[in-house]
């Protein structure tokens, strides 16, 4: 991979910049300089996030790059044009971005956007990807590398390669750890010991636990205090049995108290159905005696049932005389009606008759209203125009006065236009004085940092050992409790083990035989045998069960003991290690201190405390912020100012247009006037007003149409009437028909009825006849009732027999005595039912907590094992062992040792064979300074000596030699992938003449392998060697430019 262009806008410094890496192509050693803060690593961010998407430290993303100098409506985007292989590749990054809109007010999110465009090698396009995902996978196919591996093979970082050789072990771990990935291993060590901590917690809070079940068995008699678990378990299975046998007696208890409760509901339900009967009977007696009472009212609703019958056969002729005398009545009305009308009708029809005799009298009149309105018909048009005109005339004068106001306020604006004018290009010609002093404030800038990071390194390495003391302290503590509560359970051990001999020896002692030797002291003779005191089997096993015991709390409080001891070491070493480093760190501090104290912008007083260097970065902010205020000012002036010229062409072009307008608008109001006069002379009377001839021909018009509409409504009228008067008569004679013959219908009905009531079997007349008539309603729910007293009664009848037949020879019982047996029963029942359940839970209950303890006591047992297991696995891995060595720096020393091989064979290039690396197999005082120590082997003296020992210029050789191997690996880790191009970032700063020179043959000799290598350094020494070069250039305002020196 080999990049030919990269193109930066608004990225970074660079706002529109193109770096043309062909121009190196032919001599490929080149030199990068520039100012701190130009812009240098930024050309390397811009390479990753073309490749990649992500800066090179990975510091920041696309959209974070944007340069705060960038046009808010123009985008920031990168373009990337490299070779690689037989093909060229265009790639093409833009990140998500707000920018103002070019039209119109406010801002727009554009979305991120990419393009890669194969070529080949003739520049014809291959083909082209546009989505992300596709961009992403190609470039890593194609490279083989992702943006760390890029960063670490194409950038090498010579200063801190001079570090890396003659730093001590620790030191080179941390470095080789980032280039070849083996954080994996410092942090399987970390969650090693959290896991160990998190099992030991377990272990812990499971015993807590056990405890706990414990207490909550229930237990028929108390035990005794200091029991153990086996012993409490092993007890609590005696008293389960017990349990069940009383639980069993308890039940069969409740089956015989339940056979005796059965019999005795039985013999109480047949005495309740006999108590039932002889209350159903007396029931009934009752009832049957209510009934009799009501026969004399049951006999009267009888008859009156019979008359309602009759009445409703005869109830129709009745309805019908009432409805022929109401017709009649109503016949009577309506002819009294109708003979008042027709008078009022005869009075009208006179009335409209005289009507219309008048209205015909003035016809003459409206003939002359009717041509007067044809004249006015004619002059309305020259009115209408004389109207027209006047108005016309009115919004020229109007238009005239607004022009000439436009004209006044314009020429105010231009006025106004022009002092805003001068006063921006006063502000303009700031620039050059506020860019010096900005220049000044970023060299000031510059150490203010770096004193601020030397400050806040020294600051968190203090706290770390501040921490890393207490965690000492507390070790100590723990290890020392640890050790004491060791030694006291190793006491009981032996106690115990004493114990358990002397019953071992007692029980030995039994099986002596008289004359045959003692297995212990060999004696024939056995004089105190029957002295000694007899021990049960039993007895014996449960002491070797508690040593058992006892002997795996020693074991475990033993690997306690030790785990605490490492973790003591270890923090004990890197508290050393710490304090090396907090040194160091001082001293950077007291170097970035006296450089700070030299400038004139800012005093360092004593002591240096937070508040003060607030203060200070504060007044840094205060003063580059006022600064680029005062930038911002004059590049917003420079925009008002030609925003202003350009207001002032357009304010002169307004004058000019409102004048023209004027002018034309005084020649329309001349022309108006004259039309005006025209009309008016044509005009009968010249001062009436076309409103006034409207309304006086309106008024006409009106006075006409009045008369037409009341001729129309007077000949309605009058016809109508007539008409009504007609009807009138012709009613009165139909209404005098219909009340004759209503009148002959009455009379024959009431013939019938006389008939009929004279021979029915009742005594009443008309009147009381009409009367009744109203209670034939009744009829219905008369009849309902004596039918129900009917039915009522027959069943009372037929079931008092049935009851009495049944009662026969039979007396009332007595049933409180078998009640009282039932509840007594019911009760012993229900305690004995209590009794059971309870027994049959607290069983339960035991049972369920046994189980778990049992398995909690197994999951202990098991976490012990795992203890045991992760302390070692840890010990193991963190090098807690005769080398010293952890497992990740044994993995390094492989990556290492690969390393060193590649780069004798350079080292030998460029060292005429004297030097090679080897790598220090001795353990050192400490871990930090075994595993990965460098030695290099002198040819000249035949011995090896530490790297420490080599010269200025040849630690810059080894150094070199050293970083190119370990990229050319890194390379080989990655798929042998093969990158053209090499920037080597500083590390010549500090070498002197001798040294400088033997950088540069060094250099030279790695030039004619072929490679592009660009050197990225502020020695002036390079700038005279290295005549091909790219300058990064600022400004004075934040900006960068790129120049070339080419030989």
């Amino acid at each position: 991979m080999k990049p030919l262009n990269l193109t930066l806008k608004n990225f970074g410094p660079f706002i529109d910049e193109t770096i043309d890496f062909s121009r190196f192509e032919d001599s490929s050693l080149f030199l990068i300089s520039g100012k701190t803060g130009a812009g240098k690593t930024t050309i390397f961010d811009g390479l990753s996030y073309a490749l990649f998407g992500e800066s090179s430290g990975k510091l920041r993303q696309g959209k974070e790059m944007r340069s705060t100098f960038a046009d808010p409506s123009e985008p920031t985007e990168v373009h990337l044009t490299f070779s690689h292989g037989d093909h060229v590749y265009d790639i093409l990054r833009k990140p998500e971005q707000k920018l103002f809109k070019k039209r119109g007010d406010g801002t727009r999110v554009q979305s991120a956007k990419i393009s890669l465009v194969v070529k080949d090698h003739k520049g014809k396009e291959l083909r082209e990807y546009t989505k992300r995902r596709e961009v992403d996978t190609f470039i890593q196919e194609l490279l083989h590398l992702d943006a760390n591996q890029f960063a670490q093979i194409v950038l090498l970082p010579q200063g801190e390669f001079r570090t890396f050789l003659i730093a001590n072990s620790s030191d080179k771990e941390k470095v080789l750890r980032n280039l070849f990935g083996t954080r994996l291993y410092q942090t399987l060590n970390e969650q090693l010991k959290l896991q160990l901590k998190e099992v030991n917690k377990g272990i812990e809070a499971t015993q807590q636990t056990i405890e706990a079940k414990l207490d909550q068995l229930y237990w028929l008699t108390d035990i005794e205090a200091e029991q153990t678990v086996e012993r409490q378990l092993a007890r609590l299975n005696l008293q389960q049995k017990e349990m069940l046998e009383q639980q069993s007696a308890t039940k069969e208890a409740v089956t015989i108290l339940q056979q005796k409760k059965q019999t005795k509901e039985q013999e109480k339900f047949q005495l309740e159905e006999l108590i039932n009967d002889f209350t159903k009977k007396a029931l009934l007696e009752k009832q049957k005696a209510q009934l009799d009472e009501t026969a004399e009212l049951i006999e009267k609703l009888r008859t009156e049932e019979q008359q309602l019958k009759w009445i409703k056969d005869h109830q129709s002729v009745i309805e019908k005389i009432d409805e022929k005398n109401r017709a009649v009545l109503s016949y009577t009305e309506q002819l009294q009606t109708n003979q008042l009308e027709q008078e009022k009708q005869q009075e009208l029809e006179l009335h409209w008759k005289k009507e219309h005799e008048t209205s015909q009298s003035q016809a003459a009149a409206l003939a002359q209203i009717k041509e007067k309105i044809t004249k006015l018909q004619f002059q309305i048009p020259l009115y209408e125009e004389k109207e027209k005109v006047n108005k016309d005339i009115q919004q020229n004068q109007q238009t005239l006065a607004k022009i000439n106001s436009r004209l006044t306020e314009i020429k105010e604006k231009q006025a106004i236009t022009q002092k805003a004018y001068q006063e921006q290009q006063l502000i303009v010609e700031q620039q050059a004085t506020i860019e010096k002093d900005q220049l000044t404030l970023e060299r000031s800038q510059e150490q203010w940092a770096i004193f601020l990071e030397n400050w806040e390194n020294t600051q968190r390495l203090e706290q770390r050992k501040e921490r890393l003391g207490e965690e000492i302290t507390n070790k100590k503590t723990a290890l020392a409790e640890a050790e004491q509560t060791k030694t006291a359970v190793y006491e009981q051990v032996k106690k115990q083990k004493s114990q358990w001999a002397k019953m071992q020896i007692s029980r030995l002692s039994l099986l002596l035989v008289e004359g045959e030797p003692c297995p212990v002291c060999g004696s024939l003779e056995h004089p105190i045998q029957n002295e000694h005191q007899e021990f049960s089997l039993e007895e014996i096993q449960m002491m070797e069960s508690q040593l058992d015991e006892l002997e795996k709390k020693a074991q475990k409080q033993e690997a306690l003991a030790a785990m605490l001891q490492s973790e003591l070491t270890q923090a004990q070493t890197s508290k050393v290690e710490l304090t090396s480093e907090l040194q160091k760190q001082e001293k950077k501090l007291e170097l970035s201190r006296e450089a700070l104290n030299k400038i004139s912008f800012l005093t360092l007083s004593e002591p240096i405390t937070e508040e003060w260097i607030k203060k200070g970065s504060d007044e840094f902010e205060k003063a580059a912020h006022d600064l680029n205020q005062a930038l911002v000012q004059v590049e917003s002036a420079k925009l008002k100012s030609v925003e202003l010229a350009s207001i002032l062409e357009q304010q002169i072009e307004m004058l000019k247009e409102q004048e023209n307008q004027w002018n034309e608008k005084n020649q329309e109001q001349i022309s108006a006037k004259t039309k005006l006069k025209t009309i008016s002379e044509q005009l009968q009377t010249e001062d009436t007003s076309l409103a006034e001839v409207l309304n006086e021909k309106q008024q006409l018009e009106q006075q006409y149409t009045q008369w037409e509409e009341m001729k129309e409504t007077i000949e309605k009228q009058w016809s109508k009437v007539k008409e009504t008067h007609l009807i009138l008569k012709n009613t009165a004679v139909h209404l005098a028909k219909e009340k004759e013959a209503s009148l002959a219908e009455q009379v024959k009905s009431q013939k019938q009825l006389e008939q009929a009531i004279s021979e029915s079997m009742f005594d009443f007349d008309e009147q009381s006849l009409r009367l009744l008539v109203q209670e034939v309603p009744k009829l219905e729910k008369i009849t309902e009732e004596l039918t129900e007293f009917d039915k009522k009664k027959d069943q009372l009848t037929f079931q008092l027999a049935e009851l009495e037949q049944k009662l026969e020879n039979k007396e009332q019982p007595e049933i409180d005595a078998v009640e009282a047996e039932l509840t007594s029963l019911s009760n012993e029942i229900q305690s004995k039912e209590e009794q059971y359940y309870q027994q049959q839970e607290r069983i339960q209950t035991n049972e369920y907590i046994e189980k778990q303890i049992k398995e909690l006591i197994a999951s202990v047992e098991q976490k012990w094992e795992e203890v045991t297991a992760l302390h070692q696995l840890s010990a193991t891995i963190n090098g807690d062992n005769p080398r010293k060595t952890s497992l990740e720096r044994y993995v390094l020393q492989t990556y290492l040792e690969e390393v060193l091989t590649v780069a004798n064979q350079r080292l030998g290039l460029l060292t005429n064979n004297r030097y090679q690396f080897e790598l220090n197999q001795d353990s050192g005082s400490y871990k930090n300074q075994t595993g990965l120590e460098i030695n290099v082997y002198d040819d000249n003296a035949g011995t090896s000596r530490s790297a420490h020992t080599l010269s200025g210029g040849e630690s810059f050789i080894a150094a070199l030699a050293l970083a190119l191997s370990l990229a050319e690996v890194i390379q080989e880790q990655a798929g042998g992938v093969l990158i053209e191009a090499l920037f080597i970032d500083e590390g010549f700063g500090s070498l002197d003449e001798e040294a400088l020179e033997m950088a540069m043959e060094a250099l030279e000799t790695i030039e004619n392998e072929g490679r592009m290598i660009g050197i990225i350094s502020h020695v002036s020494e390079l700038k005279a060697r290295i005549p091909q070069q790219l300058q990064i250039k600022t400004n004075g305002n934040g900006q960068s430019k790129v120049t070339y020196q080419m030989a």
